[in-house]
């Protein structure tokens, strides 16, 4: 295995499952075997098997495959991190910091964390609160959301961090297949910092 990679917003609605899925679906167009594991309460496997034609449940493995994308509860990640079944990443979407059911031990405890913020009046102040966790000093910083011409001020005011940080496009369908968006670019770079982090 490559790495276990953790991902949680500051605030709910941040798109930290749309960033999951997303960057489960460029390792699978880079040549790497990727799954999702859904680690907060939001029940976004069951909906998704539930909406999406051809998703399928393999009792088995308990995972659930929908459009491509393999997809594991939380139940299963003890056996994700011994290989049964066996990936070169797997992807933990960890919800937000403000779900009671958050466990920042656990957040901490995967090869790479990422962040995911925003500069809105109601996320800039979550934002600043984990950024000044001790628990959260070496995850990457991605920011949603975000003007573009807002986003060399940003990057400038995380002082240290700026080198950590990254903008996610604007992608509002989670398990799109598509070349817009200049998606590949982002998470090309995003893994670059990741693999920074899981081979320093």
């Amino acid at each position: 295995m490559e790495g276990i990679i953790h991902i949680a917003g500051v605030i709910p609605r941040m798109g930290t499952t749309t960033l999951a899925l997303q960057l489960v679906r460029f390792l699978q167009e880079s040549g790497y075997d990727a799954c999702y594991v859904e680690m907060s309460r939001q029940d976004y496997i069951w909906g998704a098997a539930n909406i999406y034609k051809g998703a399928a449940l393999d009792r088995a493995t308990g995972r659930t495959t929908c459009l491509g994308i393999h997809m594991f509860g939380s139940e299963r990640i003890g056996a994700l991190r011994e290989g049964n079944p066996l990936y070169d990443y797997v992807v933990c979407d960890f919800g937000n910091l403000a779900d009671a059911a958050f466990n920042k031990q656990q957040f901490a405890g995967g090869d790479c964390g990422i962040l995911l913020c925003g500069n809105k009046p109601n996320e800039i102040f979550r934002t600043e609160d984990a950024l000044a966790d001790p628990m959260f000093s070496d995850a990457l910083t991605v920011f949603n959301f975000t003007d573009p011409s807002d986003q060399a001020e940003i990057r400038s005011m995380m002082m240290d961090k700026g080198e950590t940080t990254d903008f996610m496009p604007y992608i509002p369908d989670p398990f799109h297949t598509g070349k817009e968006y200049a998606k590949e670019d982002f998470f090309q770079r995003l893994m670059d910092m990741v693999m920074r982090v899981i081979q320093p």
